[in-house]
């Protein structure tokens, strides 16, 4: 998941390996640990979230792998942490957005309090090219989300 954020924060890319290794991972892990119609409502949720994010994807809303790494991380949040998830994405997507948005009027004064920050600069770029990273708050928020789905 991090290298998911790092990746779309750079490269406005999510890898497709990184949503293969959730799948995968999740279909080793459930035998094992979660009761046969438990894994089907996690399946069901990310296929319900692929769905809604699929049509978000084509009404280009949302990158595709945006849509994919949201499933992903349903997949494993299922039923009980998706909401929460969501709730959690939605929020820190938000605030990215009003950062990018800040950033457009005020770059160059934040450059000038924050000389050669990296990030600074990467942001400053983004928000110049119109483009929100939101793998950082899907990613982001799957880690918090991690804490509510392994400890019960």
């Amino acid at each position: 998941m991090c290298y998911a954020v790092v990746s779309d924060f750079r490269e406005l890319l999510i890898p497709n390996w990184i949503i293969i290794t959730l799948v995968v991972a999740f279909l080793l892990f459930a035998p094992l640990y979660l009761e046969p119609m438990t894994t089907l409502w996690h399946v069901l949720i990310a296929l319900a979230v692929l769905a809604l994010t699929t049509i978000f994807f084509a009404l280009n809303w949302i990158g595709g792998g945006d849509a994919k790494l949201m499933a992903g991380v349903a997949l494993w949040a299922g039923p009980q942490h998706t909401l929460g998830f969501l709730m959690a994405m939605s929020v820190l997507g938000f605030v990215i957005a009003i950062i990018l948005l800040g950033l457009r009027s005020h770059g160059i004064l934040i450059e000038r309090l924050v000389p050669d920050n990296p990030v600074l600069r990467r942001l400053e770029f983004l928000a110049q090219q119109r483009q929100c990273p939101y793998g950082v708050a899907i990613g982001a928020a799957a880690l918090v989300a991690v804490h509510g789905i392994f400890v019960q």
